[in-house]
């Protein structure tokens, strides 16, 4: 479990790596005067240091069929520690293994810099423009990029406190990055602490490096270890193995006890409810780990919920603050637009852009805010002026905006249905599940229509109604009713290029049909079509965006349909505890700040959760999947653990007995 991550360092703002090229192509930073790697001995270096010190290529070939392994390292770079490692894994490890590689850079290269850097090695050309296409824009958090069994989780911050979020089991750590004369700043006893809390009694570590700061904190953190000559012209390197700390460990309360992380749970059938993009990409994670996946839905077809429109966003709202909720939209935007990009025509989509509105003069002034704090990078969202738009759009605009180069749109149906027949999910539709119950051989999920279904493990991925289950009814999910709007094209409909969003959005023609959207009925469950959400979509949009919709537009239809949020507007995703155990248990000691004292909290055993996606499911639903089959499956979490934190399912019930003695006193 992860402690504590108080925030990112230096308010978020990254900065790119400075570096020059010399005349063998080799590169040089100048922020510490120091070479990446040995000149043409690149790869053979990293053999020799990581992966023959580490004794990987032995260890791999004698893992088990579906073993999971992890490698962490300090400092990215160019990424050829990853590509050895990968490639050697690819050579040695059972077809079925995966491995996770971790990683963190400070100072993370330019695209173009790291294809110059990768041009020194064809031979991983495989595997390097593959990485290339994936590598995330300079923006500060963990980025997962997934190459089939192999994910690379790239943590852009400092070693020691990007590390301090993370919650993972590290089999072999690479201890690379700049020589500690210097970097000593990397180098310091929290990095050291934070691989010891991370390891495991066998976890091995190398490293280029026999400074004596560095032997020190090796040894001040539990590790033993041996000089071994070094690679090259350099005299000697470090290998070694964890070993464990003398006497108790430090509690792992983090954030507090009440809200633990969940202990991983091997057993292999799992039952998810709900077949819309929650639900599935959930399915599509878990089967990567070899989890046997049944998805149940009520109605006959996957999406015809929530997920069930012709056309939908990628897109999130951001703001400048690296705030929680904004580095998580952040990082589940860039997974989102990703995958979007990489979708086949098949799949009804486009990446033709997305702009965000500003409506007020407090809208333009956030806008600004954003573009000025630099947490957010300009290849990711900037402002746009109103001339700008009017080229990207096709249409002329009234105010600046948000442009989202990457953003888009896709169809949620097509998509799901696409997901599920690619990855062969399983599915049992026409199922409504009313009840769960638990005892010592699984989960019971017995249907309206009479049947039983036997599962190891649950997932309820069905938006509000998951509050219909005995385990799940305190959860304060919010039911939002919405209408979209469906007209024949005009000349001057096609003439929109892009998606453009306010308090409506408008979607690209697309068969001869303009889609407009939406209202939005705060606890509502009706999905009736009415003329009046018709006439206020249209009457929203014209005064937004104006000259585009008029009164003499045909309306050919609509669609409504339920999606849920909760009070803070994220998700939740996570496993679920007893309410009662953790009223009783956690009421006082949470009230007096008193729960670093006490066990954390157990939770139901194989209950899961990941809803409340709200509009944005398209994209947060990718990342909050990984996240869920992460914590199922003892995998590294993609994301830090204050952003953990706040998709906790069990937060609000947390709040709720803390506000409770607020009251009283």
């Amino acid at each position: 479990m992860a402690e504590h991550h108080a925030g990112l360092t230096d308010a978020a703002l990254m900065k790119t790596a400075d570096l020059i090229f010399d005349e063998d192509g080799t590169p040089l930073s100048n922020q510490f005067d120091d070479v990446y790697f040995s000149k043409g001995h690149g790869p053979d270096e990293t053999r020799y240091v990581f992966v023959d010190q580490n004794n990987l290529a032995e260890r791999w070939s004698q893992l088990e069929a579906g073993t999971h392994f992890c490698i962490a390292e300090t400092g990215f770079g160019t990424g050829l520690n990853f590509l050895v490692a990968w490639r050697t894994f690819l050579e040695h490890a059972p077809s079925d293994a995966r491995l996770t590689f971790i990683s963190c850079e400070k100072y993370p290269l330019l695209p173009a810099d790291l294809a110059q850097s990768h041009e020194q090695w064809p031979q991983f050309a495989d595997l390097s423009e593959p990485l290339r296409q994936q590598y995330p824009p300079a923006v500060a958090g963990y980025h997962s990029l997934s190459f089939d069994r192999v994910r690379l989780l790239l943590m852009q911050d400092d070693a020691a406190s990007a590390y301090t979020g993370l919650s993972a089991r590290v089999d072999a750590w690479f201890l690379d990055g700049f020589a500690p004369s210097k970097n000593p700043d990397m180098w310091q006893p929290d990095l050291f602490r934070q691989m010891a809390r991370l390891s495991h009694r066998g976890t091995s570590f190398a490293t280029f490096t026999a400074a004596r700061l560095v032997r020190d904190g090796l040894q001040g953190a539990g590790f033993s270890f041996k000089k071994v000559p070094g690679f090259g012209r350099k005299r000697h390197m470090l290998s070694g193995a964890f070993n464990g700390l003398c006497g108790p460990l430090l509690p792992n309360a983090f954030p507090s006890a009440a809200l633990a992380n969940p202990v991983p749970n091997q057993k292999r059938r799992i039952a998810i409810i709900g077949a819309g993009i929650a639900g599935v990409t959930t399915a599509i994670e878990l089967q990567k780990r070899d989890y046997q996946v049944t998805l149940f839905d009520r109605q006959p077809a996957a999406a015809l919920g929530g997920s069930g429109n012709e056309q939908g966003a990628v897109y999130a709202k951001l703001s400048a603050q690296p705030t929680a909720a904004n580095r998580f939209y952040a990082q589940a935007l860039i997974l989102a637009q990703r995958q979007l990009a990489d979708l086949p025509d098949t799949v009804p989509h486009d990446a033709c852009g997305l702009v965000q509105l500003a409506q007020s003069d407090k809208d333009q002034a956030r806008q600004a805010a954003l573009d000025a704090e630099g947490f957010i990078p300009p290849e990711l969202a900037h402002v746009a002026s109103a001339e700008t738009l009017r080229t990207l759009t096709g249409i002329t605009q009234p105010h600046s905006g948000l442009w989202f180069p990457d953003g888009g749109w896709v169809s949620p149906r097509a998509l799901v249905r696409y997901l599920i027949d690619t990855h062969q999910i399983r599915c049992q539709f026409n199922t409504t599940v009313t009840r769960l119950q638990y005892d010592q051989s699984g989960w019971t999920l017995t249907s309206a229509e009479g049947d039983a279904f036997q599962a190891d493990q649950v997932v309820l991925s069905s938006a509000f109604e998951t509050t219909a289950f005995e385990q799940t009814g305190h959860l304060p999910l919010n039911p939002i009713a919405g209408q979209i709007t469906r007209l024949t094209a005009t000349e001057q409909h096609r003439a929109l290029k892009a998606v453009i969003c306010t308090d409506r959005y408008v979607m690209p023609v697309r068969d001869d049909v303009l889609t407009i959207g939406s209202t939005f009925r705060v606890k509502s469950t009706d999905d009736q079509l009415y003329a009046q959400d018709h006439e206020e979509n249209l009457t929203n949009l014209s005064i937004r965006v104006p000259n585009l919709v008029g009164r003499d537009d045909t309306i050919i239809g609509g669609r409504a349909a339920v999606r849920c949020n909760s009070p803070d507007y994220l998700p939740l995703v996570g496993a679920i505890s007893d309410e009662t155990e953790l009223r009783d248990t956690y009421q006082v000691p949470l009230q007096k700040n008193r729960t670093r004292h006490l066990p954390p909290i157990g939770h139901l055993p194989g209950l899961w959760v990941n809803v409340a996606h709200g509009s944005k499911g398209l994209c947060t639903a990718p990342l909050c999947a990984q996240l869920l089959a992460s914590m199922i499956s003892g995998e590294p979490y993609p994301m830090p653990a204050d952003l953990v934190d706040a998709l906790n399912p069990n937060r609000f019930l947390v709040r709720q007995l803390i506000r409770e003695q607020r009251k009283k006193t």
